[in-house]
């Protein structure tokens, strides 16, 4: 049966958020609006975006995480304006640039200091910025995002993409457009969130916020959405490699007066989409899909709605083991996410109201053939070369002697220098430790616990399997060996 989860968020912050706004208005000398570029470029948020302002010579960058921002102001016939701005509050900063007149004569320009460090900071915070993004390495489906977090220090990346934050298990948080998420996004559990489909990311290991209280091992921050530009803008992406794998993504976005309206989508599929437990990489292909929209609008200057939709699946197939391949065995899986949410912002005159809202459904499951075989691999914590006492309550259910609990021996154990075992066969297989000295047995000495000449079947270089059976109505053991295929009943 798959499994659904529907999860509801709402959440209301006060000057809580890691992000703020700028608010540029650029005029020439004598205070009328006048059309130019602007570069914003926060080096230690690794941020870097150019705008260009409107008719009425304003702009509106959102979403730019706290810190101090280079601003440049470029238009030709005028001198070049460049200077620093800080944002430390989800409220709008106002900034006003004056250009002045281009000079004829030459003339030495003083520029700003750089913003590689910020200076209100106190603890850990690493960024990862758009043009991070775009020239990172290629990734295998489904482990796109978590091989962004893996270059960031205190990281350590798992077999089938499972992230550990500074070691520690499962204490990865994910907080995506502002709304937490603490299941665990590894590509066997859950449809991958594309990197294609992030505009920036916020890494944190330590120094949390308030708000961030769920997981502490470690915080990832997502922003899917950009800031709004008029026009048409789109991209496309396409890649191809090893294992037969493909993907390719596209996405298109449209700005009009003040509503932004975006699509993207991504397909992508491989031969290697988990790490297979052999080197034959038996079954173990999958292929992913994923679709986001997303609508803002401004309905005034202090009034913002935003709605984000996304609908995500994978479907792979469970690597087999040898063992498994050889039985036929053939297992998958699916995953399914489909997540809405709604966003409302409103400005005070020192305040920022700000209403999230989530809804997610996410589905898993599981088809198998009637071939499906099990592996329970045995494990042994006796000491080698001596049988061990078994106290297990079913051991003393099937064993007279082990009914009372007393340290009597048991039933099949080897006492003798030429041959020894380990553990009973209802706990787990028995195994010879010794199998050069089972020659021995049959040759000079023979113990009344054989009851066949066949015991030559656990003379192997691997540990024999031991399988319960009955002999006259007695219980009794068969090894079996992994060569011959022989086998001998042990009482």
């Amino acid at each position: 049966m798959p499994m659904i989860a529907l999860i509801l968020w709402a959440a209301i912050h006060f000057a809580q958020s890691g992000t703020g706004e700028l608010r540029l208005t650029v005029t020439d000398p004598a205070g009328l609006p006048i059309q130019s570029a602007v570069d914003i470029v926060s080096q230690a948020n690794e941020i870097r975006q150019r705008f260009d302002t409107d008719d009425r010579g304003t702009l509106t960058a959102t979403r730019l995480p706290f810190g101090t921002y280079h601003v440049e102001v470029a238009r030709n016939g005028f001198a070049t304006f460049s200077g620093l701005v800080e944002i430390r509050s989800a409220l709008p900063t106002e900034y006003r640039v004056t250009l002045s007149l281009a000079p004829v004569q030459t003339q030495v320009t003083v520029g700003a200091d750089d913003t590689v460090l910020d200076q209100h900071r106190t603890s850990t915070l690493n960024h990862i910025g758009a043009e991070a993004m775009q020239h990172r390495l290629t990734a295998l489906p489904g482990r796109s995002l978590p091989d962004l977090v893996n270059t960031q220090p205190g990281w350590l990346l798992e077999a089938n993409g499972v992230l550990h934050p500074r070691g520690s298990e499962y204490q990865t948080q994910y907080v995506v457009d502002g709304l937490p998420l603490t299941d665990n996004r590894s590509p066997a559990f859950a449809p991958e969130l594309e990197a294609d489909d992030v505009h920036a990311m916020t890494v944190l290991t330590a120094g949390y916020p308030a708000e961030y209280g769920r997981k502490l091992g470690g915080v990832i921050e997502v922003v899917t959405a950009g800031n709004a530009r008029r026009g048409f803008h789109g991209s496309v992406a396409a890649s191809i490699g090893s294992f037969t794998t493909a993907s390719g993504y596209a996405m298109g976005e449209y700005g009009w007066g003040r509503n932004t309206f975006g699509v993207s989508g991504n397909v992508a599929r491989t031969d290697r989409y988990l790490d297979p437990p052999v080197e034959e990489n038996f079954t173990n292909s999958g292929r992913g899909t994923n679709v986001a929209m997303h609508f803002e609008r401004a309905l005034t200057d202090a009034d913002r709605v935003g709605l984000i939709a996304r609908h995500a699946g994978a479907t792979f197939s469970v690597p087999n083991e040898r063992v498994q391949e050889e039985a036929g065995q053939a297992q998958d899986r699916d995953a399914r996410e489909t997540a809405g949410q709604f966003s409302y912002q409103h400005m005070f005159s020192a305040q920022v109201l700000d209403v999230r809202g989530l809804a997610r459904d996410i589905s898993a499951g599981l088809s198998s053939n009637p071939r499906s075989t099990p592996i329970a691999p045995p494990s042994s914590r006796d000491t080698p070369g001596r049988p061990s006492q078994c106290r297990t309550s079913a051991c003393r259910k099937k064993r007279g002697k082990h009914r009372t609990g007393t340290r009597a021996k048991p039933p099949v154990s080897f006492r003798i220098s030429t041959c020894s075992a380990r553990r009973c066969s209802t706990c787990e297989a028995w195994r010879a430790t010794s199998p050069p000295a089972c020659r021995r047995i049959r040759g000079r000495r023979r113990s009344r616990r054989i009851r066949t000449v066949g015991f030559v079947s656990c003379i192997s270089r691997r540990p024999s399997p031991v399988m319960p059976v009955r002999t006259n109505g007695k219980p009794a053991w068969t090894a079996t060996s992994p060569r011959s295929g022989s086998s001998s009943a042990i009482e």
